[in-house]
């Protein structure tokens, strides 16, 4: 095989060219032949039981010579990948024959280069919309971060005074209406709901609160970023309530943690300090994050970057991907949201293209501010790392490296955390 690379520039793309020729694509034509020929159909005869002659007709050239290049694309790709180059793929090549024939083969891969970039200052950055905010965790955060491992070991019984309030599980049929009309989905049977717990729209739940036993209407008024032909509209919803039971939650002591057998957390006061810090590192991490997505556009604002139009328009694709699975979530065709909507295909890629071009930019610059600060987790930190997310899910440390977290994610993870904390370390 021969190899050879160049870059076109213009179009940010970048091929490797192979060509297969002597014995070994003499060798891929007749293997190419003979699979052709075993597989062609031919009237009149079984799969493979022709004759020779009868074969031959058959067997055209542009068939084998396809089964052949067919039989060498992928050797042909670890080979370009063995090759040295300064010519190196940002995205998976794709393989085209370009030129076939009994002597020769030649194959191109083609893809995407990594963009060019010219990263501006990203440390001592200041602006207006830079700030630090001081991070506290309320009392009544850890009390309901508590209350949901107290969830665990809820009792529940028949409510006594049979009238519905916060807390309570409820079990009921119900069906809405819009303007008198029942809508799909709208309807429910024996359904289970823990007043409180939010999984209904707003005002739902408060509606059954004060409720008894029996038949009662609820009215509502749905959201505005709900399925486009029930958004904002109000709506009347028929309930048969069958049964209110009252939930009883275990005391708050040293027992409730006993039950739950977390790692390393042996008292009651060991678990608050735990839920707390949890809490603290969350809220923490949530603001250095929305702090650093300023840092990044602001670098973005003032770096030089180009982007091929292949590459934008790929994240796009992906974009769009995942739209269309948040559409499916609303059980919703893209073309009945598209109706409903009147968006078209253009225009919702229009919409994803700051996004895709955001998105990309923002992966080059922390991996550009990677590449010059070197950063590396130690052994140490990894191990930590562990131990926090053992603690966070209540997973054994070793378990969770040996069967659900591999040692390399974790490590990737914590660069990235490393280029968070270094980007608002250095900022603002």
């Amino acid at each position: 095989m021969k190899f050879s690379s160049k870059k076109i520039a213009e179009r940010g793309q970048g091929v490797w060219t192979v060509i297969i020729d002597g014995n070994e694509w003499e060798e891929a034509v007749k293997k190419g032949k003979a699979k052709v020929a075993q597989n062609v159909q031919i009237p009149g005869f079984r799969p493979g039981k022709a004759p020779k002659e009868k074969v031959e007709q058959y067997v055209t050239p542009a068939k084998y010579l396809n089964a052949a290049v067919q039989s060498v694309v992928q050797k042909a790709f670890e080979f370009a990948k063995e090759q040295k180059s300064d010519v190196v793929p940002y995205t998976a090549p794709v393989p085209t024959p370009t030129k076939i024939s009994e002597k020769s083969c030649e194959l191109e891969f083609v893809f995407d280069l990594k963009p060019e970039i010219e990263i501006s200052d990203y440390k001592g950055i200041k602006d207006k919309d830079l700030k630090k905010e001081e991070i506290k965790v309320e009392k009544d955060e850890i009390e309901k971060a508590i209350d949901q491992y107290r969830e665990r070991f809820a009792l529940e019984k028949e409510k006594e005074n049979k009238v519905v309030a916060k807390g309570d599980v409820v079990i009921f049929d119900f069906e809405g209406f819009v303007d008198g009309v029942a809508f799909p989905g709208g309807k429910g049977l024996d359904f289970r709901l823990v007043i409180g717990s939010g999984n209904m729209i707003p005002g739902f739940e408060d509606g059954l609160v004060g409720k008894k036993l029996g038949e009662s209407k609820i009215k509502v008024t749905f959201p505005k970023d709900y399925t486009p032909e029930l958004s904002n509209k109000e709506a009347e919803f028929v309930v048969n309530i069958k049964e209110i039971k009252e939930r009883i939650l275990p005391a708050k002591d040293d027992e409730l943690v006993k039950d739950l057998n977390l790692p390393n957390i042996k008292t009651y006061k060991e678990l608050e300090a735990s839920v707390k810090k949890q809490i603290l590192d969350q809220k923490t991490q949530n603001s250095k994050n929305l702090f650093v997505n300023k840092v990044i556009d602001l670098i973005i604002k003032n770096s030089k970057i180009e982007l091929p139009k292949s590459a934008i328009n790929r994240e796009i694709d992906n974009l769009y991907k995942e739209f269309e699975a948040r559409v499916a979530g609303q059980k919703l065709t893209m073309k009945e949201y598209k109706k409903k909507t009147g968006l078209t295909d253009e225009s919702i890629r229009a919409e994803l293209f700051l996004d895709a071009k955001r998105k990309i930019c923002s992966y080059l610059i922390t991996d550009k501010v990677r590449e010059n600060e070197k950063f590396s987790p130690s052994a140490e930190q990894v191990e930590e790392k562990y131990q926090s997310l053992s603690a966070q899910f209540g997973i054994e440390a070793d378990y969770l490296k040996k069967s659900i977290l591999p040692e390399a994610q974790v490590k990737e993870e914590l660069v990235r955390e490393m280029i968070v904390d270094f980007l608002y370390t250095n900022n603002g």
